[in-house]
């Protein structure tokens, strides 16, 4: 008998309490249905424990079942079994760092946000279409991009699409402080409506310094009651009816969209893209000037002139004209 008790002692000891993993410590996602058998193999095939056995007897004896958990969890090194299950059974998650800063639209985000975290595209993807759930938040499936502040945001694996624009939701609410709210409502703006004009300078340039100065160039068009003319929101209506260019024409400017800034006043309902806070602020504190007109200059730097004519504009937009003719970028 006590040979007995003192084997299954050992027995214990060498499934519970041998240490079982290797060095260094490895973050491990035990994916949505994942079962004992399917974490054994996975965590033997790709290097995580030295023996798979007694992990899958720890599993049985611990009354451990990976499809309840699943989720994102440190491994340390040399834990045994019995303290990896604990960790694994208790869900003691490890945080998954969100990390975006631009996207060109909805599913561009999309794609950033799903490829870390366990959420696929398709619930995501309707929330941001949900007009009805938008309206909770205050917005609407035309303007929800600029609810998305460019940032690294914590979240579990598991967590679901409500769950996650709950936290963006809080987090815009924090990047919206009194001090930015004031900067905007002296502009005549409103938050969504410094977002969408960010996304529009952002397509201009990537010069914050010009930045401001193109902003100031497109409030002062609004003030006047001008229409934008803007090339960028242009080439955003044109991909949007699946049309691929490299240079707008005067034919565009006929295209029935929203966001034809040629042919429609103020701004559009929505951003084209997602600016970066760098862009947002730029609006914020935009240069106070009298000019209503900025071309982009011939040598292709980025950077652009500058006119308070009409006349004096044409002059500008024709060197750069001739700068595409000369490289025979026709369309």
């Amino acid at each position: 008998m006590i040979g007995i008790g003192f084997l299954i002692c050992v027995s214990l000891y060498a499934i519970l309490a041998f240490p079982n993993t290797h060095a260094p410590s490895r973050l491990l996602i035990i994916p949505k249905g994942c079962t004992r058998y399917q974490l054994k193999s996975k965590l033997e095939h790709e290097g995580y424990i030295k023996n798979g056995t007694t992990f899958l007897w720890a599993t049985y004896l611990l009354r451990y079942y990976p499809e309840h958990r699943p989720g994102q969890y440190r491994i340390m090194d040399n834990m045994d079994n019995w303290h990896m299950i604990k960790v694994l059974r208790g869900g003691m998650q490890h945080p998954v760092k969100l990390t975006f800063s631009t996207a060109a639209n909805k599913a561009s985000l999309i794609d950033q946000l799903v490829r870390p975290i366990g959420i696929t595209k398709e619930p995501l993807s309707a929330l941001l279409h949900d007009a009805e759930k938008l309206s909770v938040y205050g917005f609407t499936p035309e303007n929800v991009l600029t609810m998305f502040i460019p940032d690294t945001y914590e979240v579990y694996w598991t967590i679901t699409a409500e769950q996650l624009l709950s936290k963006i939701h809080l987090v815009y609410q924090r990047f919206w402080d009194t001090i930015r709210l004031n900067q905007a409502k002296k502009i005549g703006l409103s938050p969504i409506e410094v977002s969408i004009l960010a996304s529009i300078v952002q397509a201009e340039t990537n010069d914050p310094q010009e930045a401001a100065k193109i902003a100031g160039v497109y409030l002062n068009r609004l003030k006047r009651h001008m229409p934008l003319q803007s090339c960028p929101m242009l080439v955003y209506a044109l991909k949007e009816k699946q049309c691929s260019i490299k240079r707008v024409l005067q034919q565009d400017t006929y295209i029935d969209s929203p966001y034809n800034s040629y042919r429609r006043k103020g701004l559009p309902p929505g951003p084209i893209g997602l600016p970066n806070v760098a862009m947002i602020d730029a609006v914020l504190n935009y240069i106070p000037h009298d000019y209503l007109f900025f071309s982009a200059k011939e040598d292709f730097s980025g950077l652009h002139y500058f006119a308070r004519s009409y006349r004096e504009h044409l002059k500008n937009a024709n060197k750069y004209s001739k700068a595409l003719n000369k490289l025979k970028i026709m369309r």
